[in-house]
């Protein structure tokens, strides 16, 4: 048994037990708000259903640019038919639509009790972290609960695609109920006096138990960049099944729209729709939007894409049409058009009987005069021989049109032959017409089906597909790729990861597969003026305008042009399908915009294959996390590596290309978006600057022809192989005024697959309140001088405590602030000691130990593997040699992230809130992710503790300069090494054995090669005097490392040796290497050779003269080194040649005890080499505050009438000015600043922050009263 799947298995099944037990809250105090800007799209959102509300707190549907507004409203409803007993005892029959409780006028005030509670979809809680006011984002980790109710995920964010996968670029996520929607509940809320309700099991339960997720997404992709997709998920909660229900959508039209204000612009609007795309879309009728001041440019259109309906998986029929993307599929009928007409039921005919489960049965009519039967709860009374049966044909109303049969829309199969509610103008002839009888859509596109009768077993699992039946049924999943488990992450070892088969929560299966959905489509569209003709509480009016098959036209279009605009919104809907208790179905939309009709059905064209790929479009790389830090005219910029470490999700390429900076003066990067396609329309940003990796892609992308049709020629520069590097410093600013920076990284594309460049968002949100909310790489910053008196000794000294490594290290400050003044130690690994097969030449046939995996002790791995033995850098690790002690508070035994990982094991001490020492069994600290939790219930109590430890701010890092590790088939592999990583404020900068070429005066890093100026003989004559390298009496020697067929290619050691000889002529002994591998003493020598590195004598093998002395070193003789590794090997390691000096006395030198000859290698860093420094902290000196006071300036002075440093007003602001501001400038961390009149008066006490980063104080030119001050001369005073 698989131990640790099965564990999973109960711990999944126990969470969804406690997740069903525990239903969350909803109501109106739970009401957030929030912004979606992670494109050229960006609208308010309130997490009670509505886009483009609260009006003002932020943009309303707008587009290009915040005050560009395009919605009023637009909101989901959800209709179900309803039976239950009025008061009269009678069983009725009505309908229940729940709306949002949005801010839009009707023709009969909001749904809502006679209190004013308002009825229908209110938040639920615990969706948000209920300690602040806004909606959960993915780009806002502040926002996130910390638990989430329906995954029980702790600390990661709740994506579409799984645990804290973010391959959408900005996702929002809520979910409403409408548990607050009493009107049917009590008789006393209703015309009907019915009490219903939903749920048998809980009596409390409202409404019709409903639950809804919503979800908005957005890409910053060039492709994607003009729309937001709202994703709406249903579930019926409840114990009822619905046979009939519809969703829909309510959109308020508003084009001109900024904020709150009322600027005349919602009564020109036109709306129409294209049933071919399946969109509703509005414009502004003239395209002028002029009463609007606050409005930027031209006046485009928005569309509302209708991309997924809810799907019927009972009734039989294929109605979306895609039985044949089933690979299997085999023959299937589809309509023919006598399908619809009546059928004569006789005696001995085969009918299909429907259970209220959806179960199919064959009856076979018997010889009686009347028989009953009963299909779906209905009773059908058939007469054999006089009984005609129809479902879905056309026929004529009382008026003499041609419609369809009612009994289309009932959810009964009328005609009993196991299809439900099959449509002749829907499954057969696909017909639309509007209120006039105009066609607006007519094609022959027969639909599929089961023949229930002649042939029930057809093996089609595309027909009346679902999202939730555990079968893969269009078979795309894929083993290699999606076998993930149930969070859809790899590596997480969750439930269902790598066990072959499907599991819910993976990718391109059940809910993560659109695929897998029967939609029945767009099935009507409503359009009604003035806007205030909203039946808002007449459930049966709302029903009727979502009745499928009717389509209201405008009367401001003619021939599907506007001839005039209107102040008039639409509804539009999908249905009807069953829903049954615990089931979920879906809806999805796009917010569109375009410059004109054709531009936005482009978009909504290229939105429409991004939903067919399951919103697998193929994402940028991993957001930088970008950090910045104000200086005197300058601004430093630096982040980290993690785009360039994860491969695309979608392409499962490592496609990172590089990284685009982009600075603008506007919080949207519209004074740089200024990169135009071939059609002059804007499409691009222009950065500051552009680093890419240095591997041979360069240039323009280069697309297909279709993509490049599809951009309209705009392309995507993708760098000049400069190569990457991790911070930057700008010096193009100016002291004062706010900057804000995106750093994006992007792909290269692939041109093979129409796979255009993409790269991250940038989100920076500046809300009404003037409140600032950025992403992880973005930052708002305000360049400024550092507080009088400042001082910081930035010189660093590194010593180097143990090992034999000839390189150096050197520590840069790159960010002042995040200093700590702690002590470090620099540790490393190499390739003979790190257990690694860094050559990847280790295959199992190498596995002593049985285990699968390479062990130290293997063949081919570390020091017996010949391309590792020498030891050459992999990674470093950085230790923090000052312990860290923090406050937590234990939550039992949920898990709780904290601040630091990769902690020392042994470092670590808990303490409870008295200072009692707690025991390592009573909790587990996942060492390598910081993850805390209590061993076991009530194991630590709900007490502040306190933890110490030390920790590894860098741990097995590869990236170090100039490493030669670009093999991408070896392990580590290093892309680039201009720079290492940014930890706690600074960065190493290695010089790693670095030696000078005397030939080129090049300094060559990663070296291993002889030392010239450390190689030398030290002699004596009488063992008294010694002389160093005596011309006279020693040869001259050239290290080296030859090759020859007898000794082959040496292993070059990063060691130091030493030669020693004696009078003792069998002092050593000379290996005899003709019978390699059986390597044997051939002669006696008078020297021994010693690794000092190592400690260990050192073999050679000596290639003698003819005329030398035997078992002696003379000229023109060559030494070898072999050395002996732990497997008991000899390897060659290095060669001396021996040659005479002109200045010898004797051709043959005698050397004897006393006498050694030094040899230096240069040596990388390796294991046992270890380096210890100290970072300084910043101060204050008070003597240089008190000498430079003189220095405290206030810019601008003098203010005329504005200046450059105001901030644009905030969005939805349309009145006024940006804030004025002056700067007192170099001012003392601990000043305050009194401002008077030219009369003495005092106006306005300013204080320092205290923060000695900065030397600015502001002021808003306001008195203490909070009144704006005139214009004169004033005077301040600073006391420090």
């Amino acid at each position: 048994m698989n131990f640790k799947k099965s564990f999973q298995l109960i711990l999944l099944l126990t969470i969804i037990s406690i997740i069903t037990l525990a239903q969350q809250p909803s109501g109106k105090e739970y009401r957030r708000n929030g912004i979606h800007n992670g494109n050229l799209v960006r609208t308010i959102f309130g997490n009670w259903g509505v886009v483009g509300q609260p009006a003002d707190k932020g943009p309303r549907g707008a587009w290009l640019h915040d005050n560009n507004g395009y919605i009023g409203d637009v909101s989901p409803l959800f209709g179900v038919e309803l039976e239950a007993l009025n008061n009269i005892g009678n069983l009725q029959t009505f309908h229940s639509v729940t709306t949002c409780p949005i801010d839009r006028p009707s023709s009969t005030g909001p749904e809502e009790a006679l209190g004013g509670k308002r009825w229908g979809f209110e938040p639920v809680s615990g969706y948000f972290n209920e300690s602040q006011e806004r909606i959960a984002m993915s780009t806002d980790p502040s926002s996130w609960p910390k638990r989430w109710p329906d995954t029980g995920w702790t600390d990661s964010w709740n994506g579409f695609f799984g645990k804290d996968l973010q391959n959408i670029q900005q996702e929002s996520y809520y979910v409403m109920d409408d548990n607050n929607d009493e009107e049917f509940n009590y008789k006393d809320n209703n015309m009907w006096g019915v009490e219903f309700k939903p749920d048998k099991n809980n009596l409390t339960k409202n409404g019709v138990g409903l639950e809804m997720k919503v979800r908005g997404m957005q890409w910053q992709q060039f492709l994607a960049q003009d729309c937001l997709f709202w994703l709406y998920e249903v579930t019926n909660t409840g114990t009822t099944d619905y046979t009939k229900a519809t969703f829909g959508m309510l959109v308020g039209t508003y084009v001109g729209v900024t904020g709150n204000k009322h600027v005349g612009e919602s009564d020109d609007d036109w709306s129409f729709f294209d049933v071919n795309d399946d969109i509703t879309y509005t414009g502004d009728y003239g395209n002028d939007v002029s009463r609007n001041p606050n409005w930027v440019g031209p006046v485009g259109m928005v569309g509302y894409a209708f991309l997924e309906s809810p799907g019927n998986p009972f009734d039989g029929i294929d109605n979306d049409g895609d039985y044949l993307d089933y690979e299997g599929a085999t023959f299937v009928p589809t309509f023919e058009e006598d399908d619809f007409d009546s059928t004569l039921i006789s005696v001995g005919d085969k009918v299909i009987l429907i259970d209220n489960n959806y179960e199919r049965s064959e009856f076979i009519i018997p010889n009686q005069t009347t028989v009953e039967v009963q299909t779906l709860g209905k009773i059908i009374i058939i007469n054999p021989g006089v009984t005609n049966l129809a479902e879905g044909n056309v026929v004529l109303n009382a008026q003499g049109d041609k419609i369809i049969n009612p009994n289309a829309y009932d959810g009964i199969d009328n005609d009993l032959d196991g299809l439900i509610d099959e449509n002749y103008y829907l499954h057969y002839r696909q017909r639309k017409v509007d209120q006039f009888g105009t066609v607006l859509f007519d094609i022959l596109n027969p639909r599929a089906y089961i023949d229930y009768i002649n042939n029930p077993n057809i093996d089609n699992t595309m027909i009346d597909e679902r999202r939730d039946d555990g079968i893969d049924n269009d078979g795309d999943w894929d083993i290699d790729f999606d076998d993930v488990g149930a969070d859809g992450i790899s590596d997480t070892y969750d439930y269902g990861e790598g066990d072959g088969t499907p599991t819910a929560g993976e990718p391109n299966f059940d809910q993560t597969d659109v695929d897998e959905s029967d939609q029945i489509g767009l099935t009507s569209f409503d359009y009604f003026e003035p806007a205030s003709k909203y039946p808002w509480k007449d459930d049966e009016a709302l029903w009727d305008k979502l009745r499928p098959g009717f389509f209201d036209t405008p009367d401001n279009i003619s021939d599907g042009k506007p001839i005039g605009g209107s102040d008039g919104d639409f509804i539009y809907g999908s249905g009807y399908f069953p829903l049954r208790a615990g089931q979920t179905e879906r809806l999805s939309l796009a917010l569109v915009y375009g410059e004109d009709l054709d531009d936005l059905i482009d978009n909504k064209r290229t939105v429409q294959n991004i939903y067919n790929n399951n919103y697998r479009f193929p994402p940028p790389p991993q957001k930088p996390t970008l950090n910045a830090v104000a200086g005197n005219g300058k601004i430093t910029l630096y982040w980290n590596r993690i785009a360039e470490e994860h491969a695309d999700p979608i392409t499962k390429q490592f496609d990172f290309q590089g990284y685009k900076l982009y600075r603008a003066t506007d919080s949207n990067f519209n004074d740089v978006r200024n990169v135009t396609n071939a059609h002059g329309l804007v499409e691009g940003y222009r950065p500051i600057m552009q680093w890419d990796k240095n591997d041979g892609v360069t240039g323009y992308f280069y697309p297909s022809n279709e993509l490049f049709q599809q951009t309209k020629g705009y392309s995507y520069y993708l760098g000049d192989d400069g190569g990457l590097v991790h911070s930057f410093v700008d010096k193009d600013v100016v002291n004062g005024r706010t900057y804000y920076y995106a750093l994006v990284a992007y792909d290269h594309g692939d041109n093979d697959k129409n796979i255009f460049p993409s790269e991250n968002s940038k989100f920076i949100s500046v809300l009404p309140s003037g409140e600032i909310i950025t992403d992880i790489n973005t930052v708002v910053i305000i360049p400024t001088k550092k507080s009088l008196g400042y001082n910081l000794n930035s010189e660093i000294e590194v010593i180097h405590t143990t090992g034999p490594a000839t390189g150096f290290i050197r520590v840069e400050i790159i960010d002042e602030t995040s200093l700590t003044g702690h002590n470090y130690q620099v540790e490393f690994f190499d390739t003979a000691t790190d257990g690694i097969d860094n050559d990847n030449d280790w295959t199992i046939s190498n596995d002593k130990n049985n285990n699968g995996l390479p062990d130290d002790d293997d063949e081919n791995i570390d020091k017996n593997d010949n391309d590792e033995y020498a030891p050459i850098t992999t990674y470093y690790s950085v230790h923090d040699l000052t312990p860290i002690t923090i406050k937590i508070t234990p939550d039992d035994t949920l898990t709780i992230q904290l601040p630091y990982n990769n902690i020392i094991a042994e470092t670590v001490l808990l303490k409870n809130s008295i200072g009692n020492v707690i025991l390592e069994n009573k909790y587990q600290l996942f060492y390598d992710s910081g993850k805390f939790r209590a061993s076991f219930h009530d194991a630590l109590g709900s007490d502040e503790h306190e933890i110490s430890f030390e920790y590894y701010p860098i741990y097995e890092d590869p990236y170090i300069q100039k490493s030669p590790w670009d093999n991408p088939n070896k392990i580590p592999y290093v892309p680039e090494t201009a720079d290492t990583k940014t930890f706690d404020g600074i960065r190493l900068q290695f010089e790693n054995s670095p030696l000078l070429n005397q030939v080129s005066t090049k300094t060559d890093y990663w070296t291993i090669a002889p030392i010239d100026s450390l190689t030398y003989w030290w002699t004596t004559d009488n063992g008294l005097n010694w002389v160093k390298n005596d011309g006279l009496n020693t040869y001259d020697v050239s290290v080296g490392a030859l090759v020859s067929t007898i000794v082959g290619t040496p292993i070059k050691m990063p060691s130091d040796y030493i030669i020693v000889f004696s009078d003792n002529d069998e002092f050593g002994e000379i290996l005899n290497v003709f019978a390699l591998p059986n390597i044997s003493v051939e002669k006696k020598s008078n020297f021994k050779i010693i690794n000092t590195t190592s400690n260990l004598d050192v073999s050679c093998f000596l290639a003698e003269s003819p005329f030398g002395r035997n078992g002696k070193i003379d000229p023109l003789e060559t030494l070898y080194f072999y050395e002996k590794g732990d497997d008991n090997k000899y390897r060659y390691t290095w060669s001396i040649f021996f040659s005479e000096r002109d200045t010898s006395l004797a051709d043959d030198l005698n050397f004897g005890t006393g006498d050694t000859l030094f040899i230096s290698m240069t040596k990388p860093f390796r294991k046992g080499d270890e380096f210890t420094f100290t970072t300084p902290v910043p101060e204050v000196n008070k003597e240089l505050t008190k000498t430079n006071m003189n220095d405290i300036r206030v810019v601008p002075n003098p203010y005329i009438a504005a200046n450059e440093f105001e901030s644009p007003l905030p969005p939805g602001i349309t009145s006024g000015r940006g804030e004025r501001k002056v700067f007192f400038q170099n001012v003392p961390s601990d000043a305050k600043i009194y401002i008077f009149t030219s009369r003495g008066q005092h106006l306005r006490t300013l204080e320092h922050s205290g923060n000695m980063f900065t030397g600015t104080v502001t002021w808003d030119l306001k008195t203490k009263e909070n009144l704006d001050i005139a214009y004169g001369v004033y005077f301040y005073i600073v006391d420090s």
